[in-house]
């Protein structure tokens, strides 16, 4: 079983090295997996799994989502709630896919290019690491639900994204009832 510090999630490594003092700053947030996903992954979560995350949405946690034979994960920023849904295909590279999935939501939403494109060189590397919040993990059910009513007869891959856009507009308890695309665009703002 691999370490999840030395495992990098399909994402390239992204350093940048401020000048002052010589210091390194990895720039990297975490994939925050449930048990059943780490185990498919055969990862061991690593101890020192509570780094900060580099990116405004926070760290994504992710759990398998299945509609019908469609095999899927279902990623929710911690920050914000905002939900992705992608393949669940070649779990190692699990990061590329939802980083393209973020800017495609982003996208749809509305946020400036600049703020997107801030989002993804933050995103540009993941750690692999426990859940750590039950309350994002609770409202990952309620999103998996609300996904089943919008994905019900719709056509794969193309109904993913419309899924998403309802699910971004849904009110959530744990972010004092405001919908996940508020909460996302306005860190996005303030992290620009």
């Amino acid at each position: 079983m691999r370490h999840a510090s030395s495992w990098l999630v399909g994402c390239a490594p992204q350093l940048s090295f401020a000048l002052a003092g010589l210091r390194t700053v990895v720039r990297m947030y975490a994939l925050r997996c449930t048990q059943r996903l780490l185990r498919k992954l055969r990862v061991q979560a690593s101890a020192n799994d509570e780094a900060p995350s580099t990116t405004a949405l926070g760290d994504w946690f992710v759990r398998e989502y299945n509609v019908g034979h469609h095999r899927l994960l279902l990623c929710t920023s911690s920050a914000s709630l905002l939900t992705v849904v992608i393949p669940a295909r070649n779990l190692p590279e699990m990061g590329i896919r939802l980083a393209a999935g973020v800017r495609e939501l982003l996208a749809a939403l509305g946020a400036p290019l600049s703020q997107i494109d801030s989002e993804m060189a933050a995103m540009g590397s993941a750690r692999v690491a426990r859940t750590n919040s039950r309350s994002v993990l609770g409202s990952m059910n309620d999103m998996a639900y609300m996904a089943d009513a919008y994905l019900e007869g719709a056509v794969m891959p193309a109904g993913l994204l419309a899924a998403e856009l309802k699910m971004a507009e849904a009110p959530c308890g744990p972010i004092s009832y405001r919908a996940p695309v508020d909460v996302a665009l306005r860190l996005l703002r303030e992290a620009s």
